[in-house]
This record gives C-alpha cells, sequence and structure tokens, in this order.
C-alpha cells in the first residue's frame, strides 16, 4: 500500500515537493478543523485527495496557461479554488462563501498555505460586485440556477466551469438558449467515480 505522500503526488501529478507540501498540510489542516466545523464527512485521507484535490484540479482542463482571475462560489472548505491556487500561482481567486466558519478555515488556510493570490469574500454570490474571466462551482445549485445567480459576475469574454457527477444532461436541458456548453468526462480513481466539467459561455450574438 503506497504511503498518503507517494499517493497524493502521483494522483495529482505533482513533481515539486513544496507543492505536496502545501497539499499535506491542506489535508491536515481539514481534518482538524473538520472536528469542529464539518467541512468534510469524508475521513479517509486518500479518499479526500481524489475526491476534493483532484477533483479541483480537474478544472484546469479548461483553464488556460496565462494569469486569469476566478471566482470560487460557494468556496466551502476551500474546493476548487485552494487547489487551484496552490498549483498556479498565476491565477487570482476569490473564495466566495457566506458561512464566517468556513471563511476562518479559508483564511486560516490562506496563511498556513502562504497563498497571496487568494482572497476570501464572506459573501453570498449576488452581493459580489468585481467581474471575473472564469466563474467556478462544485455542483452548488443546477446549471440553470448557477448561471441565473452569476451571470453579472462574469466579464465579457468570461465563462462558468462547474463540476457534476450526476443529472447533468437532464440539467442541460434547463439551460437558457443563449448559453453553449463544453463538457469534459473523467474517471476518478481510487473511488471508481465519475466526474463530468462543464463549461458554459454565452454564444455570440
Amino acid at each position: 500500500m503506497k504511503d498518503l505522500k507517494t499517493f497524493l503526488k502521483e494522483c495529482l501529478n505533482l513533481n515539486d515537493e513544496a507543492t505536496v507540501d502545501k497539499f499535506l498540510i491542506y489535508l491536515a489542516e481539514l481534518k482538524k478543523w473538520s472536528k469542529v466545523y464539518n467541512l468534510t464527512s469524508i475521513e479517509d485521507e486518500k479518499e479526500i485527495v481524489v475526491k476534493h484535490f483532484l477533483d479541483s484540479l480537474l478544472y484546469l482542463s479548461f483553464i488556460p496557461q496565462k494569469p486569469l482571475s476566478i471566482a470560487d462560489i460557494g468556496s466551502g472548505a476551500g474546493f476548487p479554488g485552494v487547489p487551484l491556487a496552490t498549483v498556479r500561482n498565476d491565477l487570482k481567486i476569490a473564495l466566495v462563501e457566506p458561512s464566517w466558519k468556513k471563511c476562518a478555515f479559508l483564511k486560516n488556510l490562506k496563511t498556513k498555505l502562504n497563498l497571496s493570490n487568494i482572497k476570501v469574500y464572506q459573501s453570498r454570490a449576488e452581493e459580489v460586485e468585481e467581474k471575473f474571466d472564469i466563474v467556478v462551482s462544485r455542483a452548488l445549485w443546477s446549471l440553470k440556477e448557477f448561471v441565473e445567480k452569476c451571470e453579472h459576475l462574469l466579464k465579457d469574454s468570461g465563462y462558468f466551469l462547474i463540476s457534476k457527477s450526476f443529472k447533468l444532461h437532464e440539467e442541460m436541458k434547463q439551460l437558457p438558449q443563449q448559453y453553449r456548453t463544453e463538457i469534459k468526462e473523467f474517471n476518478l480513481p481510487y473511488v471508481n467515480g465519475k466526474r463530468y466539467i462543464v463549461k458554459i459561455e454565452k454564444c455570440e450574438s
């Protein structure tokens, strides 16, 4: 059985030891804070690596290699925003989360992981006035609700990225006609699960 560090390096395809260490600190903080704040129901460490860390990095399949601004809506325990910020310091990421307890955890993470490229917003999506290149979320609402609640956050050339595991095709039928979608499907190792990352952008009028 592989040790956790080796599993994490291989699963997340990481070569940089400093980045690997940051994910190990993240994992330890998540487990510690979850005892009080109920941040995740998953207790198995390798399952956390796959279902939280790897799941978050799947968004990179739609994020080009250039500096961009990203809003992570309903960030919760920091997924996907914090893993993305950890591996890509050129991304400026806003973690938008209404719960003060979860915001306290996110601010703690920013310090522990030394992530100067994230900013924590204790706020609902509807209350944020900035605009971003990309707006991401992990199955917080249906696709239709997501674009309706967050459309004001997108720059003109921006797009949404959302992670889904089921009900995807049913929800796509409910999207307004002015949006087009692109989907990438992934098989998650260790847990034998599937994940879909959906890119949603407005059609040019």
